[in-house]
């Protein structure tokens, strides 16, 4: 099946020529014929075309994210949710697994289904495949991810500034011999907390040689691994953990190997998950603000298709909360 991006290509126009087309919208004469040549020689929709799609919003947005399995990633949807029912719109959700090819794939199912606006769950906006979104005529918005289009809004949060403030305290409390669970340097949250590590050791002074990194992929078993590693490297008296499914792993090996947290080691970890709350001793965790991040994204889109989407991007940044618990202590 020819996706949008194929039509764009085969009539020698942008992606958001093409999706200006199919929306109702008059073009130039020549572009207007090269579309719908494109549309007729690759099959593409003709069944939508001829319903004149986008005659009327659909009340339904699409909302793509990365990874779908993680805690924060599911309370965000629930949350994103939530708040657009009571404006009286439908999520479309769809997953590319921070895979670009599958990106341009899931845009083009979300773009055939007529949804009005469309936000994006940490997709890099180096990738080509999310610079073509740079000419759709729909509302977009970007959460986790700086995406700089003139109309795109991005929300962040304080990761680098969060993951400093762990780092600081661990240090003052005398654990320059600090290990970290770092998810793979290739996307911007993941290389946004690391740097906030590096930050700190360079702000006290302490030698970055005294790090112990090791890179996971996000998921348990990544963190039982680096876990592994971490016990291996006996001078590493501290711990932080930079993804909530790495963070189970790796608590799951400090219990097995009767590690005593705030004793034997101290630990820290992103992500809020209400089992940090039973542990003994409590948590330090790095918790995200998905409340306020899903209420201020569906208002944002919906104004945004309100008013045409004509508004100017906005790069909006949040903060995170740190809850200090007893799982951090002096060496």
């Amino acid at each position: 099946m020819a996706t949008i991006h194929e039509v764009a290509k085969y009539a020698g126009v942008s992606v958001g020529s093409v999706s200006r087309f199919l929306n109702g919208y008059t073009l130039k004469d020549d572009n207007m014929k090269k579309i719908a040549e494109a549309v007729a020689a690759l099959n593409y929709k003709e069944n939508m075309l001829a319903k004149g799609l986008k005659s009327k919003q659909s009340q339904t947005i699409g909302l793509l994210m990365n990874h779908m399995r993680s805690n924060f990633s599911s309370s965000m949807v629930a949350k994103i949710e939530e708040e657009m029912e009571k404006s009286g719109y439908g999520l479309l959700l769809s997953g590319f697994q921070g895979e670009p090819a599958q990106f341009q794939r899931k845009i083009d199912f979300l773009l055939s289904r007529s949804v009005d606006g469309v936000i994006l769950f940490e997709a890099e906006q180096e990738w080509p495949e999310v610079q073509a979104l740079r000419d759709l005529d729909i509302p977009i918005l970007s959460i986790n991810t700086p995406i700089e289009f003139e109309k795109v809004d991005s929300i962040l949060v304080n990761n680098q500034q969060s993951t400093k403030e762990v780092i600081l305290r661990m240090l003052a409390l005398g654990h320059e011999k600090i290990g970290v669970i770092a998810a793979p340097q290739k996307d911007y949250v993941a290389k946004e907390r690391l740097s906030g590590v590096l930050a700190a050791y360079e702000e006290v002074g302490v030698s970055k040689d005294n790090l112990t990194i090791f890179y996971g992929d996000y998921s348990k078993e990544s963190g039982i691994k680096g876990a592994a590693y971490l016990i291996e490297q006996k001078e590493v008296t501290a711990w932080f953990v930079c993804n909530y499914n790495m963070s189970l792993g790796a608590l799951q090996v400090i219990y097995e190997e009767g590690i005593q947290l705030g004793k034997d080691l101290s630990f820290a970890c992103y992500d809020y998950f209400e089992a940090s709350e039973i542990f003994t001793p409590k948590l330090t965790v790095v918790k995200q603000p998905i409340t306020e991040i899903g209420v201020l994204a569906a208002n944002r889109m919906i104004d945004k298709i309100q008013k045409k989407n004509q508004l100017s991007g906005e790069t909006l940044v949040l903060n995170n909360e740190i809850l200090w618990r007893d799982s951090i202590a002096t060496k």
